[in-house]
């Protein structure tokens, strides 16, 4: 079988195609150019220089793809756009079915590829639904990123990772890629670069300084730009911080300039509302269901009750009040190991 590999130059990409090679598939690299010179990890000469190397190595073909000016209008504007608004985006899941599994994928598809693979920790069950799955190791599990692909995508794709415990891909990653130096691994989304988001913001946007305020609308303390604040967050409020204990962003209002603080048990809700679902393993529902949800990445999942509206948007209700929900992060919906789909939250209720 030709299998493409979006191949990154980092490990857990390098690492797949290693073990389809070696399992006797033919196999084709693809790697994107994305991040903007402003802010890559690497050089552009140090990051075609990796892929070039591993896919040397490996005796495979490779093909770049330089994708940085569609990137920008459909990643990174939208992404600065949402801080803009007080929401806190998650470009990651944006990317997947765009880039890594929409034009990479449909160049893939092009060279005669018949499947694509990826350095993903998650599973995918074979056949024409393509079920996403957690990873076996749960350790690291990346389905939460994926939960936008739809089924043609899924139907398609590859995830040798998924399968192995995270302890084995490391002695198998000592093993097939001995020698070779991947590229860094992304702990932010990719165009971040070495620095942190707030740094990417402060360059790209002219950030105005405004009021930290309480609940009531009384002012304690001033913040240099709103877009910097994030719902649950703690840091960034020092000229606030004394005046009533500790003290969590619980709102961010773009309007008025404005960031709102409280205390720890203003951040639980018990409900949120969520736009534009993507179901995978069910049909849209047309009732209500039960399931475990995912607020972030980090989140452990808890029980909840989701209900379908008339007007297209889901109404997620909890069992137990939940933390920091988020408008612009995704909601992502399992039954077991198995990933239903999933939506974007627009307000804790």
């Amino acid at each position: 079988m030709k299998i493409g590999v979006a191949l990154s130059g980092g490990r857990d990409s390098s690492l797949a195609a290693a073990l389809l090679r070696r399992e006797g598939h033919e196999v084709a690299a693809f790697h994107l150019l994305l991040s903007p010179p402003d802010s890559s990890p690497v050089s552009r000469e140090r990051e075609i220089g990796a892929v070039e190397e591993i896919s040397s190595r490996l005796g495979i073909s490779l093909t770049v793809i330089d994708l940085a000016d569609r990137f920008e209008e459909e990643i990174i504007s939208p992404f600065l756009a949402e801080y803009d608004r007080g929401r806190t985006p998650s470009p990651c899941i944006s990317c997947n079915p765009l880039f890594k599994f929409g034009y990479l994928l449909d160049a893939a598809l092009e060279k005669g590829c018949e499947r694509l693979a990826s350095g993903h920790f998650a599973r995918v069950v074979p056949g024409e639904r393509g079920l996403l799955m957690k990873n076996l190791d749960p350790a690291r599990d990346e389905s939460y990123f994926l939960h936008r692909l739809d089924r043609r995508r899924l139907s398609r794709l590859l995830l040798p990772l998924g399968e192995i415990a995270l302890l084995e891909t490391e002695r198998l990653s000592g093993e097939l890629l001995a020698g070779y130096e991947p590229l860094p691994s992304s702990v932010e989304a990719c165009f971040l670069g070495a620095g942190r988001w707030e740094a990417f913001l402060r360059r790209r946007r002219a950030l105005r300084p405004g009021e930290i305020v309480d609940r009531k609308g009384r002012v304690l303390g001033e913040h240099p730009g709103h877009q910097l604040y994030t719902i649950g967050q703690r840091r960034g409020l020092s000229s606030a911080s004394g005046k009533k204990g500790p003290l969590y962003v619980i709102a961010v209002d773009p309007e008025k300039n404005r960031v709102v603080v409280g205390g720890k048990e203003h951040l639980l809700n018990t409900r949120l509302l969520a736009r534009d679902p993507n179901w995978i393993a069910i049909e849209p529902p047309d009732k209500p269901l039960r399931a475990t949800a995912k607020i972030r990445y980090t989140h452990a999942g808890a029980a909840a009750e989701i209900i379908p509206r008339p007007s297209g948007e889901i109404e997620v209700v909890f069992d137990r009040p939940q933390e920091a929900i988020t408008p612009g992060q995704a909601v992502v919906f399992y039954r077991g190991d198995v990933v239903l789909g999933g939506a974007w939250i627009e307000a804790g209720l």
